[in-house]
């Protein structure tokens, strides 16, 4: 298809909106929808018509937001005025709609019609058109759609490029760390990253600096305890299994003591979320389910395992464009402390 600068141009700016505002949504539409619906010539007009709807239902938008209205134009071309809440702006909503309709025979123009963003957009089809719309906000509604805290568990034991890959991630998330050297190393990446951390006592720590066992002295649990709160100085809190054998142990005691000292509170792990665990086909289901009890106004935290994030991103990035927001797990926790 031929596309004059003019329209690159806008195709651009629209991208560069969407990326600025929420970069998520356009990144996961690249890499793990990449629809192309429209791109087969001669879909009819009722094709065209449900592949815009399905974009709209993409963003959680209510039925009552979008409003069929009488055609200015001829009898057959379908015709809408969508309104749409503040936080979703109309160049993310024109991005998934431009990569549903780009084909050889497919044209959209669109036209921002007032200062406050209003924007009219026409479909054609081999230079036929086929819908109209016009996008406006409404500083009344809101997408019925809560906040999520991200925990994941298990970061350190990941190879080097998924490590990477997950430290990248756009949204926010603790990284539960068990004391080690080479956690020590993974805490600079995060923070550059906007990442937060979290220290996880348990019976696997083996680094010598860090080790702490039911059979150790006082004094040296002390030692471990001092290097860990040394060296970890920006953990958003610390935590202790308390399944292990060194909780239920008389030196659970001495840990929790020392920490008391410190000013420290140990949170125990049974006062998280469960992790995620099954397979891929399980985690999904899980992640859907804790997440579609999260209404607005609503603070839910969602603890899962690093090796298997790669599975849930699709499903993290279609909430993200139905409007939940991914916030630090450490303001829900806060937030849930003052309602103690």
């Amino acid at each position: 298809m031929n596309i004059s600068p003019v329209k690159k141009k806008i195709i651009t700016l629209l991208f560069g909106l969407a990326i600025l505002v929420l970069a998520a949504n356009v990144i996961v539409a690249k890499i793990f929808h990449n629809r192309g619906y429209a791109k087969e010539s001669g879909l009819s007009v009722g094709d065209v018509n449900k592949v815009f709807l399905h974009d709209l239902s993409s963003f959680g938008l209510k039925s009552e937001w979008i409003k069929k209205v009488k055609s200015k134009n001829a009898a057959d071309v379908y015709s809408y005025q969508i309104i749409l809440p503040k936080d979703l702006p109309i160049p993310v909503v024109l991005s998934e709609i431009y990569g549903s309709f780009y084909s050889s025979d497919m044209q959209i123009k669109s036209m921002e019609k007032a200062a406050d963003g209003k924007t009219s957009v026409e479909v054609y089809m081999q230079n036929s058109l086929k819908l109209t719309a016009e996008f406006n906000y409404d500083n009344d509604i809101i997408r019925d759609a809560g906040n999520i805290g991200i925990i994941v568990f298990g970061l350190e034991d990941l190879n080097t490029k998924d490590l990477n890959t997950m430290i990248e991630f756009p949204q926010t998330f603790i990284a539960t760390l068990v004391p080690s050297k080479s956690a020590c190393k993974i805490i600079p990446d995060l923070a550059e990253n906007r990442k937060e951390y979290a220290v996880l006592i348990n019976d696997k720590i083996s680094d010598i600096d860090y080790k702490l066992s039911y059979d150790f002295s006082t004094y040296r649990l002390k030692l471990a305890i001092r290097s860990i709160v040394a060296d970890f100085p920006n953990a958003v809190f610390f935590l202790i299994d308390d399944n292990s054998k060194l909780y239920l142990s008389p030196a659970g005691e001495v840990i929790r003591d020392e920490f008391a000292k410190r000013n420290i509170k140990l949170l125990v792990q049974s006062a998280l979320p469960e992790v995620l665990s099954g397979s891929n086909s399980e985690i999904k289901d899980s992640f859907k389910s804790k997440v579609e009890k999260i209404h607005l106004g609503n603070n839910k935290l969602i603890a899962i395992k690093a090796d298997g994030f790669e599975t849930l991103k699709p499903e993290i990035f279609s909430q993200i464009k139905i409007g939940y927001k991914f916030i630090s797990p450490s303001a829900i926790i806060a937030a849930n402390k003052d309602k103690e």
